[in-house]
């Protein structure tokens, strides 16, 4: 029987995946599997993966979860209430900075709304990973008809940081992903992270000109594209 396959049990899948989540980066056909097997016993047994001592068990429970069958017409999963439910349970405790990363993507891809403040209380976690899911969960998070000065607050913040990944997503979301926002602030924005920029930065925010669309502000294209 192929490893990860259809005909796979979900005893197998769970073990396969454990393995594929503690092998480091790689393929991960048993977690794929095992997102498009959205039954109840599979849910059950994810929750549950959150409270074990191994943290690599809690973060294949949080990655499981996050990705568990497909989005509706509304943007919900099967299980979205009780996944958010369940993360927002185990979250406050939660010591491993990793594991922590993931429970917090969870909340971005099941839109969990409610828990935008809980994850803004993390923008300045000492631990990149945890920052980094923090700049890709607030998009998903943020008001999608107006994102509220505390979400662009944090972008700012995070379009700020030592890392260049959590940069990078946090100035891809201000830029791309605010929703109410004129083009005189995204202006603003631009001016003001240009100032403040080394050359890595300027050679960030140059490339991030490249990826705007036909419809964008053409000063704002030109202010983030002189940048270099």
């Amino acid at each position: 029987m192929e490893t990860g396959g259809a005909g796979a049990t979900t005893d197998e899948l769970f073990a396969g995946a454990l393995g594929e989540i503690g092998g480091g980066d790689g393929p991960v056909p048993c977690l794929v599997a095992l997102h498009n097997r959205p039954t109840r016993e599979v849910f059950d047994r994810s929750v549950r993966l959150l409270a074990r001592e191994d943290p690599v068990e809690r973060e294949l429970g949080a990655r499981i979860l996050r990705e568990l069958g497909p989005w509706d017409g509304e943007g919900r999963r099967p299980f979205t209430t009780e996944t958010v439910d369940a993360v927002l349970t185990g979250i406050g405790d939660e010591p491993d900075p990793w594991v922590l990363r993931w429970m917090i993507s969870v909340l971005g891809y099941h839109r969990a709304h409610g828990a935008l403040g809980l994850v803004l209380g993390h923008q300045a976690h000492p631990a990149q990973p945890v920052r980094f899911a923090v700049a890709a969960a607030l998009p998903e998070l943020a008001d999608p008809e107006r994102t509220e000065s505390r979400v662009v607050e944090a972008l700012l913040r995070l379009a700020g940081d030592g890392d260049e990944d959590v940069r990078w997503y946090a100035l891809y979301a201000l830029f791309h992903e605010t929703a109410g926002i004129t083009d005189a602030q995204r202006r603003r924005w631009a001016v003001d992270l240009t100032g403040q920029a080394d050359a890595q930065r300027r050679a960030e925010l140059a490339h991030l000109a490249t990826t705007l669309d036909e419809h964008a502000d053409p000063a704002l294209r030109d202010l983030l594209g002189r940048a270099r």
